[in-house]
């Protein structure tokens, strides 16, 4: 009865024109909520529920939801990811691959799979690697994040892990150049 239904689809369509909204960029805190800093200097409060769909520096569009005098927003939209080719340690659990970003604001631990060119078995718990989201729950047709492993940067117990892992951070060569003596 109600598919189809172009009164329904018309109805639809002015609830999402009245229903206040906003663009902004996603900033996380370590309790787990977050905030949506507008262009326009507003701050909008997003819930825990919420933050579970973004990762800090997101770009969104939200639904503005009022409850009194305190406003929260619902992030609808990915407009532009904020994470996308990312240094990461790796992390296996049961058999599971997933990596952990190396950025101070966030702390998901992402799904992972690895490059056909990369043989899983190299790459242990705590390893650090580059990666690239390939998945983001406000995408079309998405349900989580997910992450490809595309490269080995460093083992976990190599001692120059530090000096490795601020190349790779930067997308420089790992070997050195030669002198020309």
């Amino acid at each position: 009865m109600l598919q189809n239904n172009s009164l329904l689809a018309q109805l639809k369509q002015q609830i999402r024109e009245t229903t206040p909204r906003a663009e902004g960029v996603i900033k996380a805190t370590e309790k787990g909520f977050g905030f949506l800093e507008t262009d326009s200097g507003e701050s909008y409060f997003v819930p825990p529920p919420a933050m579970k769909q973004v990762l800090h520096g997101d770009r969104v569009e939200a639904v503005i939801h009022e409850n009194g005098d305190k406003k929260s927003v619902e992030p609808e939209k990915l407009i532009e990811a904020g994470l996308d080719r990312f240094v990461a340690r790796v992390q296996k659990r049961e058999g599971r691959l997933a990596v952990v970003p190396d950025h101070p604001s966030i702390r998901n631990v992402l799904k992972a799979r690895i490059k056909n060119s990369l043989d899983e078995d190299s790459i242990a718990d705590g390893d650090w690697v580059v990666a690239r989201l390939v998945r983001h729950p406000l995408k079309e047709n998405d349900r989580g994040f997910f992450s490809q492993i595309d490269e080995l940067v460093a083992k976990a117990d190599n001692p120059a892990v530090p000096w490795r892992v601020t190349l790779a951070r930067h997308a420089l060569e790992q070997e050195c150049p030669d002198a020309g003596s």
